[in-house]
């Protein structure tokens, strides 16, 4: 049999509902659990809202581009994780993934990425007391390996030094810790300042809060290279 989500409610109800309307839906838990917990980033630029469905069940629908879900709480154990039209129901990546830990995960659909046609990042959404952490996912196709600037918001970056130096398509950084404040971020091709390939403006951190910045293609594909902020905790 294969494995299904966790509920808060109670499971054989929560069947017996379901069975009434004819449809599946996953259970969310959007606070920290004991397992495994996992999300869907979508940043899947030619299908603009996403379904995240776990084990053939719908976990979260309607996620827009550049934004996630909530994490689904699931079971240490092998799990089928899918990310589906909102409008058609195709789907559009479909992998299986063993959840031997415990652990926060994200599940990150993009064109371009081999094989399964997406990231499976191992998340780490805890807070640093008096501090901001913030992490960039590359899956942006056409700007080749990127560099990142976290500055002050008037500051140049001719002679900065970026946050992150140099970061492949289809990789994630390592989350780069900084004082809460605000901050201008820039993305440029890796090793030049001048060629700006996306501006994010500015951005406030608070102490506590941990961001994943997304740097994708424009939604439907193409330029101009956008840049999103996803909430990991805080």
């Amino acid at each position: 049999m294969r494995t299904r989500l966790v509920s808060v409610i109670t499971v054989a109800a929560a069947l017996a509902t379901l069975a009434c309307e004819g449809r599946t839906s996953g259970f969310l838990t959007t606070g920290p659990t004991t397992g495994a917990r996992v999300r869907l980033i979508n940043a899947l630029t030619p299908s603009q809202t996403l379904d995240f469905v776990v084990d053939g069940q719908i976990a979260s629908s309607g996620v827009a581009f550049g934004a996630a879900s909530s994490y689904v709480s699931v079971s240490l154990a092998s799990h089928q994780l899918a990310a589906r039209a909102a409008t058609t129901g195709t789907t559009l990546v479909d992998f299986t993934r063993d959840l031997t830990a415990e652990g926060a995960f994200s599940l990150v659909p993009a064109p371009g990425l081999a094989q399964s046609g997406a990231l499976f990042l191992t998340d780490d959404p805890t807070p640093v007391s008096g501090q901001a952490r913030l992490r960039i996912v590359h899956v942006a196709a056409l700007p080749g390996a990127v560099s990142v600037y976290v500055t002050a918001p008037t500051a140049e970056i001719s002679s900065a030094t970026p946050a992150v130096p140099s970061l492949s398509f289809g990789t994630a950084s390592g989350y780069v810790q900084v004082a809460p404040g605000t901050y201008r971020v820039r993305v440029t091709r890796a090793g030049s300042p001048s060629d700006v390939v996306v501006d994010l403006g500015t951005l406030t951190v608070g102490a506590g809060s941990v961001r994943t910045l997304l740097v994708t293609d424009a939604p439907g594909g193409g330029l101009p290279t956008s840049l999103s902020v996803v909430s990991d905790a805080g």
